[in-house]
């Protein structure tokens, strides 16, 4: 997995394509958050929940049908009454969430993905894992590995997510001009 810092670097990015009248602090906070709560199935370590449970970790919380039901009920609960298109609060919320497993699987550990939980079990990986893989636990972080992962991190999703923002507004910018 990634780090909980790095998940909300592709809601910041993807925010870029909001449409001015549906961008919010609050739509972005939500999408960051989003984007981590799949990590919240390391809870079910403690209550005996193997890894390779369907609601182990990488599991039911990473799948797509996950990634639909959260933005779905984000929307609904929180921006019912937002002035933004509900159908672009909704895809902005599902993309945030399911740009969670979408990085774990580009990540070199672990037992891969579940994206078609609860409808398949099976787990993947991209063909293609270039970003490290982070410890779980605070003090794993810590350690050479730990700086090694956010070295990995910075190259593999924050400099590209920076520069898709980046571009996204420069192009914003010049459209604004015209």
């Amino acid at each position: 997995m990634c780090t909980v810092i790095t998940h909300p670097a592709v809601p910041i990015a993807l925010s870029v394509l909001l449409p001015q009248n549906t961008a919010s602090s609050a739509l972005l906070i939500a999408a960051s958050v989003c984007s981590v709560i799949p990590d919240l199935d390391v809870i079910g370590f403690e209550f005996g929940i193997k890894y390779s449970d369907m609601l182990g970790h990488r599991g039911f919380t990473h799948s797509i049908f996950f990634a639909a039901a959260l933005a779905a009920l984000v929307s609904l609960t929180f921006f019912h009454n937002s002035h933004g298109s509900p159908i672009v609060i909704f895809l902005f919320l599902f993309l945030s969430t399911l740009s969670h497993p979408v990085l774990d699987a580009l990540t070199n550990g672990g037992l891969g993905v579940g994206f078609f939980a609860p409808f398949n079990h099976k787990r993947y990986f991209f063909p293609y894992r270039p970003i490290k893989v982070s410890p779980i636990g605070v003090a794993g972080f810590f350690s050479r590995r730990g700086l090694e992962v956010m070295v990995s991190e910075l190259k593999w999703v924050w400099l590209p997510s920076s520069i898709f923002f980046g571009t996204g507004q420069l192009f914003k910018r010049m459209r604004d001009l015209s």
